[in-house]
């Protein structure tokens, strides 16, 4: 437990601004431990949720702009850096080894500032819809879930896949795991439990079908996934699932019970 209580502390070092965990003992735990990224995630996710309650009182599209300002001074832009770096490789030709240079240079492009753009842009009308139902209870386990999703995404593409050169990715590739990946997995459908309904799901699956989409991009421009495609999975995996419960609302479907009792 107490190494387990480490590599928690490792990950939230290495996953947000949070000033806890710094040191290479605590990364070393958490690299030993991928399963972690979800849990990371209901803690992230508790945070925003509470954020998001307090301002589910507001209007929505303030709510929603001061969210997002919350969002990245919590989470940072590591992964958005990832994002914009996994674009720019992506619609330069060549050899993998040059679209890798090209992933590298501290430069942004306009793929990656057109995608981190659309990205965001997508995370914003969702969050305003999600703040337009004014059910914060619903509001807080919707983002919850949208942090835990993102990681299990990454997560996923840890275990499924090849890391294509040495570095911070394929450090935790190599530690990554079946069953590794059977209790994360796990610890995710446990949040998604408290929908009560198995429409709750649907979200996981989109998760999912946006980290093989990655995960295929990832082999075409570099043969494999580094640190940069797999933040990047988990970038846009965030507004997909917000997207995908307020589309779930939006239909009149069901996916929120409590005691058996829908809350709206």
């Amino acid at each position: 437990m107490k190494e387990i209580l480490r590599g928690l502390r490792g990950g939230l070092a290495f996953e947000t601004t949070f000033p806890i965990g710094k040191g290479e003992e605590y990364f070393l735990s958490f690299v030993e431990r991928p399963f972690l990224f979800p849990v990371i995630g209901l803690i992230v996710g508790g945070f925003l949720g509470g954020i998001g309650i307090l301002l589910s009182f507001i209007p929505p599209f303030i709510g929603a702009s001061l969210f997002m300002v919350g969002l990245y001074l919590i989470c940072g832009i590591l992964h958005t850096d990832g994002l914009a770096d996994f674009a720019d490789g992506l619609v330069t030709g060549g050899t993998h080894a040059e679209r890798r240079a090209v992933m590298k240079d501290e430069k942004t492009g306009a793929a990656g500032l057109v995608t981190i753009l659309v990205t965001n842009l997508l995370l914003f009308a969702g969050l305003v819809e999600l703040f337009a139902v004014k059910e914060p209870l619903f509001l807080f386990f919707v983002i919850l879930s949208a942090e835990v999703l993102s990681r299990e995404t990454t997560l996923s593409l840890l275990v499924v896949g090849r890391s294509a050169h040495e570095g911070l990715g394929s450090t935790f590739i190599e530690k990554a795991g079946p069953w590794g990946w059977v209790r994360g997995t796990f610890i995710s459908v446990a949040v998604l439990a408290v929908f009560w309904s198995p429409l709750a799901l649907v979200p996981l699956a989109v998760a999912l079908v946006a980290g093989y989409v990655v995960l295929r991009l990832g082999y075409r421009v570099i043969g494999g996934l580094n640190g940069d495609i797999v933040g990047a999975a988990a970038e846009f995996t965030r507004p997909l699932v917000i997207v995908a419960f307020v589309l779930l609302n939006q239909l009149d479907i069901p996916v929120f019970f409590q005691i058996g009792v829908s809350i709206f």
